[in-house]
């Protein structure tokens, strides 16, 4: 994380960047630096319960595995944003002074299916950046409308999944599963080849747990397992088996 500091100050100091645009990645370093307190702040709440009297084996165990897979859900999320991260400071590098600019026949969809026409002056990368910050800042429902916006005008673009998917990240921190459940399965069903494919897929898991149906749960961790092999998400996903038995 440290070396994307001088990375966005050279490009600063060398005209390769606007301004905007290192504020833009400062603040996501600012928030992955949030991230990273949480998860330590979740390990003082592990180191506790290891060390605390406890009187009852089985209640301390629950507790335990609460705690441990609040903390891989949490890391899973840094290791999201550092990979949006240095994709933005990419682009930045190989964009130099001039933004991709939503153009020409790269047409998104509107809710009907039909294709939308963009404001002038659209911004896609913009848009992105801007609904990426909100989510780490906690703005969840800013963060829905940016990336529905960035869907509706951008749908074409290279980060269609990842704004899915994080649609679907903002209504599960929002407490709304049923919504999130739907956001991560269009992930997997519109985008079967991205990158954000494991995350989603467990993500659902996880929002069929909190909606109480352990049946579907245990399914989604099953193919997590057999589809995605040897990902971070395929190891959480045998955790999370072991502790449905």
């Amino acid at each position: 994380m440290a070396a994307v500091i001088p990375m966005a100050a050279l490009l600063l100091f060398s005209g390769c960047a606007m301004k905007t645009d290192i504020i833009r990645v400062e603040d996501k370093i600012d928030a992955m630096r949030v991230d990273q307190q949480r998860m330590n702040d979740t390990m003082t709440r592990l180191d506790s319960m290891v060390t605390a009297e406890s009187s009852g084996n089985s209640e301390l165990r629950a507790q335990m595995s609460s705690a441990i897979s609040d903390l891989t859900d949490q890391f899973r999320i840094m290791q999201a944003n550092m990979n949006d991260l240095m994709s933005q400071v990419g682009n930045l590098v190989q964009n130099q002074n001039s933004r991709p600019t939503y153009v020409g026949p790269q047409t998104g969809t509107d809710s009907t299916g039909k294709t939308a026409s963009p404001p002038p002056g659209v911004d896609c990368q913009t848009l992105y950046d801007d609904s990426f910050v909100n989510v780490r800042r906690g703005q969840y429902q800013e963060a829905i409308k940016g990336f529905n916006d960035y869907l509706k005008y951008c749908g074409t673009q290279e980060s269609a999944a990842d704004a899915r998917f994080w649609i679907g990240e903002s209504y599960y921190s929002l407490d709304d599963y049923k919504e999130a459940l739907s956001q991560f399965s269009q992930v997997i069903k519109d985008y079967p080849s991205s990158k954000k494919g494991p995350g989603a897929m467990y993500k659902m898991g996880r929002c069929y747990e909190e909606l109480g149906q352990k049946k579907e749960a245990k399914a989604t961790f099953n193919k997590i397992v057999t589809s995605y092999p040897g990902t971070l998400e395929a190891t959480q996903a045998k955790e999370k088996l072991k502790d449905l038995k």
